[in-house]
């Protein structure tokens, strides 16, 4: 074996062992802050989201409504597929107990994962958005969500179903 070869391509490898670990280092640090950012979202929803959703349950409750709140995990599917952590607050309001199921989610907030992006999107099917069926907000980051931002969403809900 020439001594080129053996410099030439030892550079390479060595190049392309750089790239690899660099590589590698990205991954495991992408993991490690969407698990951070999944940690993050379980305290949020255990400690503001569901005592506001609970503490609004309870006076509806009181007033003759029912409700429901309902909790789903980030969890990778065999097909690959992810379905994001959420927590959904699902009202029935005094007579309307027969609703139609295609009406569930006008009477639905819910706080769902945007793992991608490392967000939280909220859906109130008492907003539409613009140019879109559903009341799909934009993304919010953790920090930005705090007890009075669900409850002006607990508010804007309900305000939509009893105007109805």
């Amino acid at each position: 074996m020439s001594e080129r070869l053996r410099e030439e391509l030892g550079a390479m490898l060595d190049a392309y062992d750089g790239v690899r670990r660099a590589d590698e280092q990205r991954q495991r640090r992408a993991e490690s802050e969407g698990l951070a950012f999944l940690a993050g979202f379980a305290e949020l929803r255990r400690t503001v989201v569901r005592p506001v959703f609970e503490a609004a349950g309870a006076i509806l409750k009181a007033h003759g409504h029912d409700f429901a709140i309902a909790e789903e995990e980030f969890v990778f599917g065999a097909d690959g597929r992810a379905s994001e952590a959420a927590i959904r607050l699902v009202i029935t309001p005094a007579g309307m107990a027969s609703a139609a199921p295609t009406d569930a989610p006008r009477r639905e907030l819910a706080f769902a994962t945007r793992q991608y992006n490392r967000t939280v999107c909220i859906t109130n099917g008492a907003l539409p958005q613009p140019g879109s069926a559903s009341g799909a907000a934009g993304g919010c980051t953790l920090a930005q969500i705090d007890a009075q931002l669900v409850e002006d969403h607990v508010l804007k809900l309900v305000a939509g179903l009893v105007r109805t």
